[in-house]
């Protein structure tokens, strides 16, 4: 059996979700079956923020202690203080896997001294583990490349790509809930206008989003401008919604606004 011992450093929402993850039953029943014990030590955390989490956590202010006997280190605080929490602390020989947008792999050698680099673009939907997991990294090995593959598995769905695409990655994906939030609640607002109750409007724009994601993972071989065409009859009632979408650029305007995301995250990225 591999011991295995990850330290969390940060205790923000995302990590949260990512620990929340890590203590399903089922979860913990994937690393069993890859002959895998795990221990987590977390920071600056509220522990009763993990009622009825059966992995062994344990909780620390100290940020040394929790990394000492650590062979990863999920690293989750805000960019902006990484460089004052890690100035006094040596994470050389350990695996960092960094969930800090816009940081690149070369300025998180620096800042940690290690040079065992995980740099992951999560999002939001990790709450539900249905994130979106695109990572890169530098000196990782099959063995931990297995585990991080786990861990990043048990909150959603994982794709090792270039680090280049990852400003991109943090536009598209990272930000992408916003977007999807945005036009649900559209949709639900209208439907208040028209005399549905919040939560019947709430659950109608729901229902549709969530039904047509289903249906296009269904239809994996069909183009969505045939999936949109289908719901088009002619002289029907989409057809004219779809009509106004077009004339006012709705997807443009969407591209444009991933555009402004990933130019932000690019922005960051040179900072650094």
């Amino acid at each position: 059996m591999k011991n295995y011992n990850l330290a969390v450093l940060g205790y923000g929402n995302m990590a949260q979700a990512i620990v929340k993850a890590l203590c399903l039953p089922e979860t913990q029943e994937k690393f069993k079956n890859k002959n895998i014990n795990l221990s987590i030590t977390i920071t600056d955390s509220d522990k009763t923020k993990l009622d009825n989490c059966t992995l062994n956590v344990g909780k620390t202010a100290a940020p040394e202690a929790a990394v000492e006997n650590a062979e990863f280190v999920l690293l989750a605080v805000k960019p902006q203080n990484a460089p004052s929490l890690l100035n006094n602390l040596s994470l050389s020989g350990k695996t960092v896997i960094s969930i800090m947008a816009g940081t690149s792999i070369a300025t998180l050698k620096e800042l940690t001294r290690s040079n065992k680099i995980v740099r992951v673009m999560p999002n939001l939907n990790a709450r539900v583990s249905a994130s979106y997991n695109a990572y890169s990294c530098l000196n990782i090995n099959s063995d931990e490349k297995e585990f991080i593959s786990l861990l990043l598995n048990s909150f959603g769905a994982v794709s090792e790509v270039e680090e280049e695409k990852l400003d991109a990655v943090t536009g598209l994906t990272g930000s992408s809930p916003a977007f999807v939030f945005m036009l649900v609640k559209a949709f639900a607002d209208k439907a208040v206008s028209c005399g549905f109750s919040p939560s019947e409007a709430r659950k109608m724009a729901v229902t549709a989003v969530a039904g047509s994601a289903k249906l296009i993972e269904s239809e994996t071989n069909t183009e969505l401008n045939d999936l949109i065409d289908s719901v088009c009859s002619k002289g029907g009632t989409t057809i004219e919604g779809v009509k106004y979408l077009r004339e006012n650029n709705f997807e443009t305007t969407l591209q444009t606004a991933v555009e402004k995301s990933i130019n932000r995250a690019k922005e960051l990225s040179e900072r650094k």
